[in-house]
């Protein structure tokens, strides 16, 4: 599976955009039992307002994604959207682990004006019924066939569903017969016949009423043994899971190694997830945020490089209509002056997957940011570079006077770093080139 990563010269511009094989929208995901395909992870949103519920669902995996269909337990009948890739990367952008490590304390010349140290260098880091089911709704939805079903009877819906192609695995069934004991419908989508996989779209899911649920159950369909999920939830404040653990990492428990370049975040992120046996949510990120923030980069793709941004059609015709709506659920009645997005990452085991995530209003509604100053060390300390100002003039400094793009920055993300100098980073100064990256990876994903 290719999945790219673009670290733009500083760490918390790092763009991560998947290619066209990568991505799709995927609730219990069926292939065919001699398909060479699995789903290895999912990026979910979900958005709660007072007045409506939605999701949205881009899966990672390996085989042929022509080979899925897609099925969701759903309440009543909702309103099923086509949603990009570009909005999981913006919100990727915004909420990253970033690590900071710590600074050199370099005599050097330059004094104040360059800052008085530099960062360690590191690595990456309704209608017909029949056979007992009940079509609520039928549509073709961007490139998608899709059909609303209602039952009572379980075994009459997964007739229904292999009749069409859905082929469930055998350890499927008891999922579906506890979900249609609970009143549950579902959501059945394919690709329209003929579409190709370059025309695979995440796709979106909105339910009346604040049902803030994950259907982990089915979500479990045409996985592996790990099942790694990013979850983002928008909503006014901090949330959490009420029916899982959840643990988070505090800056003071980072230690910087100077002879691999590298913290111990990594580690203590799987120690996290052993200590709970998988059934945990690490907090990465949980913070005010203006919509504009997410509302801005999408915008400026879809006015600028709208063949680029993953909506509308493939020459951009429509990408603006559909990049407003999909925003519009994003927010939907949330008041925008409070608006928050919580973080959330966990590695589950299968067995994690036999119970829905179920989140609510955070007590602890303290932020959790993704930028970590990095102040423990271990190892050989490196000695310091060559004065870079000895004798010389503004001129002679690689970016000017102003420091210029590695001013207060590292490189990468989780374990970034990079030549760096002055304070702690403005975000807002470095907003533009965030942008520009997005839309050179998309336009190299658009040739590919």
């Amino acid at each position: 599976m290719l999945r790219q990563t673009l670290a733009f010269l500083v760490p918390m511009v790092a763009v991560t955009a998947l290619t066209a094989r990568d991505a799709a929208a995927c609730g219990g995901c069926f292939v065919p039992p001699d398909a060479n395909t699995q789903v290895t992870g999912h990026r979910m949103v979900i958005s709660v307002s007072p007045t409506e519920t939605t999701l949205w669902d881009q899966i990672e995996y390996s085989g042929a994604p022509e080979s899925f269909a897609w099925v969701l337990p759903i309440k009543g009948v909702v309103d099923v959207g086509i949603s990009s890739d570009l909005l999981f990367n913006t919100l990727a952008f915004l909420t990253d682990p970033q690590i900071i490590p710590p600074y050199l304390d370099c005599p050097y010349s330059c004094g104040d004006e360059y800052g008085t140290g530099v960062a360690a260098s590191s690595s990456g880091a309704g209608g017909a019924s029949g056979g007992g089911v009940e079509v609520l709704a039928e549509e073709v939805v961007g490139p998608y066939e899709t059909i609303q079903l209602g039952a009572d009877d379980p075994a009459a819906l997964q007739t229904w569903l292999a009749s069409r192609g859905y082929n469930l695995p055998a350890e499927v069934a008891p999922i579906i017969d506890d979900y249609v004991a609970e009143g549950f419908n579902f959501l059945a989508l394919k690709l329209v016949p003929g579409q190709g996989i370059d025309a695979m779209k995440p796709v979106r899911v909105t339910t009346p009423g604040a049902s803030p649920v994950l259907p982990l159950r089915m979500v479990a369909a045409g996985t592996g043994a790990i099942t790694p999920i990013t979850l983002w939830l928008i909503g006014e404040g901090r949330y959490q899971p009420s029916n899982f653990g959840q643990f988070s990492i505090g800056e003071d428990q980072l230690v910087w190694n100077w002879d691999t370049s590298e913290s111990n975040y990594a580690e203590l992120k799987e120690a996290g997830f052993t200590q709970s046996g998988g059934a945990s949510w690490l907090i990465e990120s949980a913070l005010p945020q203006s919509p504009w923030a997410v509302g801005n980069v999408i915008q400026q793709v879809v006015d600028f490089q709208p063949e680029v941004s993953g909506y509308g059609d493939p020459d951009g015709t429509g990408a603006a209509e559909e990049a407003a709506a999909d925003l519009e659920e994003l927010y939907g009645a949330i008041d925008r002056g409070s608006m928050w997005i919580t973080r959330m990452h966990a590695e589950l085991p299968r067995a994690a997957l036999g119970t829905d995530l179920f989140v609510e209003a955070s007590m602890d509604q303290s932020p959790v940011d993704h930028v970590y100053y990095v102040t423990k060390t271990s190892g050989t300390t490196p000695t310091c570079p060559p004065d870079p100002c000895a004798g010389s003039g503004d001129d002679d400094w690689p970016w000017g006077s102003s420091g210029g793009p590695g001013s207060g920055w590292g490189s990468g993300s989780e374990n970034g770093g990079g030549c760096a100098m002055g304070s702690r980073p403005d975000v807002s100064a470095l907003f533009g080139l965030s942008l520009v990256a997005m839309m050179a990876l998309a336009r190299r994903r658009r040739t590919r």
